[in-house]
């Protein structure tokens, strides 16, 4: 196998400027390989965001690319490679894209445009919800009901209750609940069954949340102890509606669970178009 590896520095070269904003290509990397394996072949694209309100914000995340294509008409998008999660802005705020290897003929990228999203959670822009006593909230919406999202704590005891209120109810008696209520039992019941009957709910150091509504807002979900200080977890898993964080301990009853979702006072999107980049 034979690889070639090329990289750049292209500070300040070609900027989109928006909303006192200045994003710009701080370094390009390529790297192409005659092996069959996509983990071969990359173009890895920084991207920086200076300006006074980038000061303002915690993290970014590339929203979305809705264009990235070289000289020769080759369309470079790659969905696969780039996820939607925050990072955390330090000394300066950036970030990269991953794009399919550019044409070989190619010697810049004639656009790449896309939107960025600047991102600060706090309580005063109702990004943070802090909820204490969680373990005794089960089966409700932990968030205020103009979210647009719900978020529910389950146990395998709450869900079993909640089933057991709910599966035997007629078609007749649920067009009778609040739509909210509606639809909450409808997703709910029967969608863990199986989950919730295996052996593995005997793990006591996991806990399950329940998502509906607009996930895209859902941005983290943590724990802190008594000291503020956060608990870090070991991983986490996604099937669905329902997410399930692990950790090294048995989770304790004293923790404060924080939830930090997009509002419109908490987030910044920014577009971009930058034009002609060269390749390395």
């Amino acid at each position: 196998m034979k690889i070639k590896l090329l990289s750049t520095s292209l500070f300040l070269l070609i900027t989109s400027v928006s909303f006192c904003q200045k994003i710009s290509v701080s370094e390009i990397n390529e790297k192409r390989s005659t092996s069959d394996n996509s983990f071969g072949n990359e173009c890895e694209i920084e991207l920086k965001i200076s300006g006074d309100e980038v000061r303002k914000y915690k993290l970014v995340k590339i929203s979305k690319i809705t264009k990235a294509i070289d000289d020769q008409g080759i369309d470079l998008l790659n969905d696969d490679k780039n996820n939607d999660d925050y990072i955390k802005i330090d000394q300066t705020a950036k970030i990269k894209i991953e794009t399919k290897i550019p044409a070989r003929k190619a010697k810049t990228i004639k656009e790449l445009s896309g939107e960025v999203s600047l991102y600060n959670p706090n309580q005063a822009n109702g990004s943070e919800i802090k909820i204490t006593d969680y373990q005794n909230k089960t089966n409700v919406n932990l968030l205020p009901k103009k979210s647009g999202l719900e978020i529910i704590y389950l146990t395998k005891e709450s869900y079993a209750k909640y089933v057991k209120e709910n599966k035997d109810k007629k078609e007749e008696e649920l067009k009778k609940l609040p739509e909210a209520a509606r639809q909450l039992a409808q997703g709910l019941v029967g969608a863990f069954e199986g989950l919730f009957s295996s052996d593995d709910t005997t793990d006591d150091n996991k806990i399950y949340f329940y998502v509906n509504g607009d996930k895209s807002k859902f941005v983290d979900l943590y724990f802190e102890d008594a000291t503020g200080k956060k608990i870090e977890r070991n991983g986490s898993m996604r099937s669905d509606a329902l997410f399930t964080y692990y950790f090294d301990e048995k989770p304790n009853p004293s923790w404060k669970l924080v939830i930090n979702i997009e509002t419109d006072k908490s987030l910044k999107k920014i577009p971009f178009k930058l034009i002609d980049i060269e390749l390395p």
